[in-house]
């Protein structure tokens, strides 16, 4: 084969691709052979690097090199495609119950439970702080400028208050009260604590959603992929494509960083190099769990607006009000799991629709009309 047909069937073959995996596999890992290609270029395999090595080197790479180049990014990608769901897990905190991860384990889940007891102390001592100071402003106000107050219930007093020239200091103690709320409502119950920040992220959203409907997320999820209209399941994997592909940068950025300490572990200030691959972990890593929580909010949107439907296609009776909705999901859920938990249920199908003429359709002709 040709050196020009070579590298037209692989820069080409780009069309060829899906845009999943183009987007998800291919970049990531066209960065981590970039990278490669980097430290080969500079001799950092054989000795200190060279960086003034790179550039010449680069800029006489040919047709055929950059065919090369993409083809070995393609090979990477087809790679660590399939091991998306173990790289997520693993992020998440999955990871195993040997001797070694129950230490870690052990030890993260530690450390973020001290944060979210930190967290609650902050609040409450937050909270405190607020309630004497805005109690100490009202008595002031109310003795100096008492018409200001005149008539006012409390929240709408304190609401005034705000807005005078105290607020500038009560409004710092409210933003850092709600930064303190908002760090606990950031994780799922306590008993129910992941190791790692996207774990949790993850796991407070497995617990909630659906709750309000009787609905158990994890086991109806694929139904609502299934039943969901066009434009909603698009929006769900648009927010989980932008989660898969901050989850792969991570994993590929620590290869990286991995690969620059095994190559310049002897190379004495050089061995800082690791530490860019490495922060490009930590930001698509903190990427990841802001994708996560945008990709549990689709979720939760898809069974909002889709729930009718999933009854439909199972053929469930149309509930009446909520509370009806959560009785018949609890029977629901039971039978839709592989072996339930309680023994067989039985369930109520809608009553198949009859026949009905056409809305319009001529009503018929009266025997003996001409």
């Amino acid at each position: 084969m040709t050196a020009p047909s070579f590298a037209e069937s692989t820069l080409n073959i780009g069309n060829r691709i899906g845009r999943y995996f183009g987007l998800v596999s291919m970049l990531p890992a066209l960065f981590l052979v970039l990278w490669s290609a980097a430290l080969v270029a500079s001799g950092a395999w054989y000795g200190p690097p060279h960086p003034n090595w790179i550039g010449p080197k680069v800029g006489s790479w040919s047709i055929t090199g950059v065919a090369w180049l993409l083809l070995a990014s393609l090979a990477a990608g087809l790679f660590l495609h399939p091991l998306q769901f173990a790289m997520t897990q693993a992020l998440e905190g999955y990871w195993g119950y040997s001797r070694v991860a129950q230490v870690f384990l052990r030890i993260r889940i530690r450390h973020h439970r001290k944060r979210v007891q930190a967290a609650h102390k902050a609040l409450e001592d937050l909270d405190s702080i607020f309630e004497d100071r805005i109690t100490k402003v009202l008595e002031e106000l109310k003795l100096s400028k008492p018409s200001h107050l005149a008539g006012k219930t409390n929240d709408e007093q304190r609401r005034t208050v705000l807005h005078t020239k105290y607020g500038n200091e009560l409004g710092g103690l409210l933003a850092a009260a709600e930064a303190a709320e908002h760090a606990t409502e950031r994780y799922p119950e306590v008993d129910r604590i992941m190791p790692t920040r996207l774990g949790n992220a993850l796991r407070r959203e497995e617990d909630r959603l659906g709750q309000q409907y009787g609905l158990d997320a994890m086991l109806t999820a694929p139904h609502f992929v299934l039943v969901a209209a066009d434009k909603h399941v698009q929006y769900l994997r648009d927010t989980r494509q932008q989660m898969d592909t901050s989850v792969r940068l991570c994993v590929v950025s620590l290869l990286g960083a991995l690969e620059a300490v095994t190559c310049m572990f002897t190379d004495g200030w050089w061995l800082l190099t690791a530490l860019a691959p490495y922060a490009l972990a930590y930001l698509a890593y903190r990427a990841a769990v802001a994708a996560a929580d945008e990709y549990t909010t689709a979720v939760k949107t898809v069974i909002d607006l889709n729930r009718f439907t999933f009854y439909e296609a199972l053929n469930a009776t149309r509930p009446h009000d909520t509370r009806e909705e959560r009785r018949t999901n609890k029977k629901l859920m039971e039978l839709l799991k592989s072996v339930p938990d309680d023994g067989p249920v039985n369930l109520r199908y809608r009553k198949p629709a009859t026949d009905t003429p056409s809305t319009g359709a001529a009503p018929p002709t009266p025997p003996g009309t001409p």
